[in-house]
């Protein structure tokens, strides 16, 4: 009896927390399979890095500049970070319930009811990969075409005989790109949340850097109705309606708001699942309203 006793006070003390993410997982229907790695902060960190404002600003900022202006780019983020707040707090209260790596597809097939069930995970499974390869592919290929950019500039610039690299050098490049985010995301787990927490930490610090300097080194800065009110009607596309242009103008702010579900369909690889992924889905996209701060301050080096 003293040695039953002993062997037991012996045996090592499981995870709470652990423990809670396989039973809730056996209650959905199987067991788990993936080794859980993230924290909440790591899981937060994952989705704030796929959103990456930066990424997502430079590549539409020309849209912004053309259809609106000040308003779409300021306001706008505001409008479009509310919107998609009310949609990240519905995909967070429903990751909670189901905290699986299947994400959005498997939700479908559990709120459609048993007949829709299966069309309802097709068409949603469908919709999402697509989306992702849309989104991975557009960013790689605006990387490829900043590179090209770099080159140029490093080399001597456009008309200093700087050295313009071919479509075809591009393509090459945007081919190069994939195949090493492919390798990067069969990394470990432990590999892609630093790599998560470094995006995150480069996206914060960044956004920090540029809402100081560029009111530091500007020469002009417009005033604050300016910003806050004018919508620039001229685009250069023939496109008169104010309603039209504005809703062209949003697409720079969407276009970055983009990739939060990364929270959920990491949840199986992430601690506390039932908390720290919808903690993940919400907070990258909260903390998505401090760009419109740097919107206005970049606004202030346009003067018309």
């Amino acid at each position: 009896m003293a040695a039953s006793r002993r062997s037991s006070v012996e045996l090592p003390v499981a995870d709470p927390a652990a423990d809670r993410d396989q039973v809730r997982l056996r209650q959905l229907g199987y067991k788990q399979e993936l080794k859980r790695g993230l924290s909440v902060l790591s899981n937060f960190a994952l989705s704030f890095s796929i959103i990456s404002v930066f990424m997502g600003v430079t590549i539409t900022y020309n849209t912004g500049l053309r259809y609106g202006g000040p308003v779409s780019m300021t306001l706008g983020w505001l409008v479009v970070s509310a919107l998609n707040g009310c949609v990240a707090l519905s995909m967070a209260e429903i990751c909670s319930a189901y905290p699986t790596s299947g994400g959005l597809y498997y939700w479908s097939a559990k709120l459609a009811g048993k007949d829709l069930a299966p069309f309802a995970s097709w068409l949603t499974g469908w919709f999402n990969i697509v989306g992702q390869w849309a989104g991975t592919t557009s960013v790689d290929f605006s990387l490829a075409q900043l590179v090209q950019v770099m080159v140029l500039l490093g080399t001597g610039g456009l008309n200093g005989g700087g050295y313009m690299a071919s479509k075809y050098v591009v393509l090459a490049i945007y081919g190069a790109i994939l195949v090493i985010h492919g390798l990067m995301n069969s990394l470990p787990i432990h590999c892609l949340a630093w790599f998560g927490h470094l995006g995150a930490f480069w996206n914060t610090a960044g956004t920090f850097a540029l809402v100081i300097i560029i009111p530091a080194v500007a020469t002009e800065r417009a005033s604050t109705e300016f910003i806050f009110t004018h919508l620039n009607t001229e685009n250069g596309m023939g496109i008169h309606d104010k309603a039209y242009i504005l809703a062209m103008g949003l697409l720079m702010s969407q276009y970055s708001l983009i990739g939060y579900d990364a929270s959920a369909h990491m949840t199986e690889e992430t601690k506390n699942a039932d908390w720290s992924g919808p903690m993940g889905i919400v907070t990258s996209v909260a903390q998505l309203l401090c760009p419109a701060s740097w919107d206005g301050f970049t606004w202030w080096l346009w003067r018309r």
